[in-house]
């Protein structure tokens, strides 16, 4: 399949969920916006490799076809650390994790981490639009820290499709390339905008 179709199917599938996935207040203003949505699952997924993109659509379409529902997961999964209290009583309904899963998801997240600090001190004003980069910063402020979030997503993933992921995260990291960036570039060029910089000026930065 097409690196784009890949892509393209993923994020179909991932819709359908969140079209499903219920919220304690009442459905999200978020689920009725597909265009920011769209944008940022896709700036998201191009960091991946094809057979990352193909282990993880074969998750979404796996889970579709046994009625499961991967987005309402990762907000689930997310509440562990954000509503603690709350979690107890739903994480009997979530899938274990198993401990290589549990290892898989640390070690990526602790690469990604230090991504996120270095892209929050080259470009604070967009950095500051977005979520609280670690799980001290979230306290009180209403939002799941970027961490707290992607280690709610990357729960949801299959091992294979972990696997994966970490290779993906420790070549880029060899190369010295850091993929929270990418991810930022994808959804500045996505709004029309030429660089990082660019979005950076235009939100009054320096």
């Amino acid at each position: 399949m097409e690196r784009e179709a890949l892509i393209s199917g993923i994020v179909a599938l991932e819709w359908a969920m969140f079209q499903k996935t219920q919220n304690a207040g009442g459905r999200a203003d978020c689920q009725d916006d597909w265009n920011t949505f769209e944008i940022m699952r896709v700036s998201q997924a191009q960091i991946w490799a094809d057979d990352t993109l193909e282990s993880y659509l074969r998750d979404l379409e796996q889970a579709a076809e046994r009625g499961e529902n991967l987005i309402a997961y990762k907000y689930a999964y997310m509440m562990e650390r954000t509503y603690p209290e709350e979690y107890e009583r739903i994480k009997s309904m979530l899938p274990e994790p198993s401990a290589l899963k549990l290892s898989l998801v640390e070690e990526i997240c602790a690469i990604h981490g230090g991504w996120t600090i270095e892209a929050r001190l080259r470009y604070p004003r967009l950095a500051a639009r977005g979520r609280p980069v670690s799980r001290e910063a979230e306290k009180g402020s209403g939002w799941a820290s970027i961490d707290s979030y992607l280690r709610g997503e990357l729960l949801t993933y299959s091992e294979r499709t972990l696997e994966l992921c970490l290779r993906d995260t420790k070549k880029a990291n060899e190369r010295g390339e850091n993929l929270t960036l990418a991810i930022l570039k994808n959804t500045a060029a996505a709004y029309g905008y030429r660089s990082l910089e660019d979005l950076e000026s235009a939100l009054g930065g320096r």
